[in-house]
């Protein structure tokens, strides 16, 4: 019985996955061509987004999860409050903690289309402004990126210029897969080359990709509609729009337990206030 059960484990195993090889093309950051480029973009300011992103990386929790995973760090890293208790008395976006018109268990199954990315971003509290690859040319997306990831970061860690997040094909990166979302973290200017924070670490590392190519798989045609992939620019909406934002009755398609309502923001000020909203 003990040689049997062995050998089905083996089986098991030899159907399943531990990561994937990144392509030569593609140095993951923590290998010695990784860190060059990341001292290269450093020393060239190109990490204005860096640091809030790798403050709030996580692992995607379901394989079809990237750009749930990839919207739910970047909103922690734009500093968006979900205005809503995660566990205990803190408010924090996980996947869960999503709102969106449509049930989890949808985009599981479906994954996430690149305008349904745009919408929950903004059903969420962001400004969201998609850019199809098919509408733009590149020139405009290097200014994309470099207006989200180059400059002195002199505002105590806000990313008061938002966070890039593209959506491309892997297959034209040599990666295996297809239909994907990352946020662009870093920008090595003298190399051409941009950090992806890939969310799917069980699968690749965060790794530096060639602008000219991320645009060529944000560029791909996708079959299931006929449109290019491309990048979205989000942000926190401006202070006058944040103050007269109404919060109305959304329906939270999922995790039931996380399905109270949002906090008016009057009620976020001071700490008795947010206690007792906690422990309520």
């Amino acid at each position: 019985m003990a040689g049997t059960s062995s050998r089905l484990a083996r089986r098991s195993l030899s159907q399943t996955f531990y990561r994937r090889p990144l392509p030569r093309h593609l140095p993951a950051l923590s290998s010695p061509a990784g860190r060059v480029l990341f001292k290269e973009a450093l020393a060239s300011n190109g990490l204005k987004s860096y640091f809030a992103l790798a403050e709030t990386y996580e692992t995607q929790s379901e394989p079809s999860f990237c750009g749930i995973t990839t919207l739910s760090m970047s909103l922690n890293a734009l500093g968006v409050d979900p205005r809503r208790r995660w566990k205990g008395v803190w408010r924090w976006y996980t996947d869960a903690m999503l709102e969106s018109h449509v049930p989890l268990e949808t985009f599981e199954r479906d994954g996430m289309s690149f305008d349904e990315f745009a919408g929950v971003a903004r059903w969420n509290g962001a400004e969201a402004r998609p850019i199809r690859a098919g509408e733009s040319d590149i020139e405009t997306f290097r200014e994309a990126v470099e207006k989200a990831c180059v400059g002195e970061d002199e505002s105590d860690g806000e990313l008061e210029d938002g966070v890039l997040v593209a959506s491309y094909n892997r297959s034209v990166l040599g990666q295996t897969g297809e239909g994907h979302f990352s946020p662009v973290a870093g920008l090595a200017p003298s190399s051409d080359m941009v950090l992806v924070l890939d969310t799917a670490r069980f699968k690749y590392p965060p790794h530096w990709v060639p602008t000219q190519l991320l645009w060529e798989a944000m560029a791909d045609i996708n079959p299931w509609n006929g449109k290019s992939r491309g990048y979205v620019s989000l942000n926190v909406p401006s202070k006058k729009d944040d103050e007269t934002l109404e919060c109305p009755t959304k329906v939270l398609a999922w995790a039931p337990d996380h399905a109270s309502p949002k906090m008016p923001r009057e009620a976020l000020r001071g700490e008795a206030s947010r206690v007792a909203y906690s422990l309520g």
